[in-house]
């Protein structure tokens, strides 16, 4: 069998139907999520790669379990915040710190409190692929086991209104951390129509969190059942034709819905070179239009980029593939842990008619939604990132 067949539809929707089907919705640290992880394992031999590893660490279970606290933080200023002049002070130090871990969560850095809330275990899978000569550059594929609950404020019903929504609620934050301490610091402090708006705002937004928590598990054919057959697809084109200077090394990495927490300790424990290092992640890759993202995020406060060497990259693989293009998407994924920790990185999706993944935290994020041509078309597009990350490695010194 050539290279180029494992890239091929039938052969990748094989590996999405195991996985969204066959498995299941995989919430993060949970049984199914493990046998999610089993199958990579399995497949991955079956393709002949050798260096195979498994990283067992603590997680929360969801992403609910940092932004809960962080909003519940909002409802106790609201409470203390029409005592003394120290209740103020009060009110705004858990105003602030609110905001911050909010703005945090959105953008997958961990809260504060994360090792009180890391009751669940998780892995990583990590396959390596060495190249037919010495080394002289890393590509690190990611795509992530586990699927996410059904949300209803991630996206909103209306997409468009996300970014306004999240920003609006992180700026009230900060906006109430300011009154507060101005009324602490004033002779005579009086309440007024912010404090009904505020805890208005808080309560509808601790509600809704609350109520999304209470929602389902998706199958998670597209985010990310199709990453992990695409990457899946690629082991076994890669092992049988290695690149000749770049190592390439598979990441599945778990509980991705639950913050990005096994991209990060993965980051953490090993510690890769930042040199001649690259990131692509691949995300919701099974139904819509290709793209390489230029933008991410889902507020003001919460906004990355790609590496602009990695997005050159990727304009020279379009070259090849006119199909795929750049585009600004309001998601948060694991590329905002590779940006934080200073390595580059880049991320692969599709986009549906308004602009976001397709059936993203949605019950509808099934099996039958998958477009196969669209899977082949992500693993042909990277694999032709890889040739080209590859091709230019050959100018490197040793």
């Amino acid at each position: 069998m050539s290279e180029q067949a494992s890239l091929q539809p039938d052969r990748l929707m094989q590996h999405v139907s195991a996985l969204a089907r066959g498995v299941g919705a995989r919430p993060a640290a949970s049984a199914q999520e493990r046998r999610a992880a089993e199958y990579v394992q399995i497949a991955l031999r079956a393709t002949g790669v050798e260096q195979i590893a498994v990283q067992p660490f603590r997680t929360p279970t969801s992403l609910g379990a940092a932004i809960l606290p962080a909003l519940g933080m909002a409802l106790w200023a609201v409470r203390v915040g029409g005592r003394g002049r120290l209740h103020k002070l009060w009110a705004a130090s858990l105003s602030a710190l609110s905001a911050f871990n909010l703005r945090g969560a959105l953008r997958f850095k961990p809260p504060v409190f994360q090792p009180l809330i890391a009751f669940g275990r998780s892995q990583n899978v990590i396959a390596v692929l060495p190249p037919r000569e010495a080394p002289k550059r890393r590509v690190y594929l990611i795509a992530s086991l586990d699927s996410g609950k059904q949300r209803f404020t991630l996206p909103t019903p209306l997409p468009e209104l996300l970014n306004p929504l999240a920003t609006l609620t992180i700026g009230a934050l900060f906006l109430n951390a300011l009154v507060q301490l101005r009324r602490a610091l004033a002779r005579k402090p009086r309440r007024g129509a912010w404090d009904a708006l505020f805890a208005a705002l808080s309560l509808g937004a601790f509600l809704s969190q609350l109520n999304d928590e209470r929602q389902p598990y998706v199958e998670g054919a597209n985010a990310n059942a199709s990453a992990v057959g695409v990457l899946l697809g690629l082991a076994e084109a890669l092992s049988g034709a290695p690149l000749q200077h770049t190592q390439v090394t598979l990441l599945f990495t778990g509980a991705a819905e639950a913050g990005g927490v096994g991209m990060a300790r993965y980051l953490e424990q090993f510690q890769p070179p930042r040199f001649n290092t690259y990131f692509i992640h691949l995300h919701g890759v099974g139904s819509g239009n290709l793209c390489y993202l230029t933008q991410h995020g889902v507020s003001a406060f919460g906004q990355y980029a790609p590496d602009p060497d990695l997005l050159n990259l990727a304009r020279r693989a379009a070259r090849l593939h006119p199909h795929v293009a750049g585009r600004a998407m309001p998601i948060v994924d694991e590329l905002a842990v590779t940006t934080r920790l200073g390595y580059k990185g880049i991320c692969l999706a599709a986009y549906d008619q308004e602009g976001g993944l397709a059936n993203w935290h949605r019950l509808s994020d099934r099996l039958d939604q998958i477009q196969a041509g669209t899977l082949s078309r992500a693993a042909q597009f990277v694999y032709s990132l890889l040739q080209i990350v590859d091709q230019d490695a050959q100018s490197d010194r040793p």
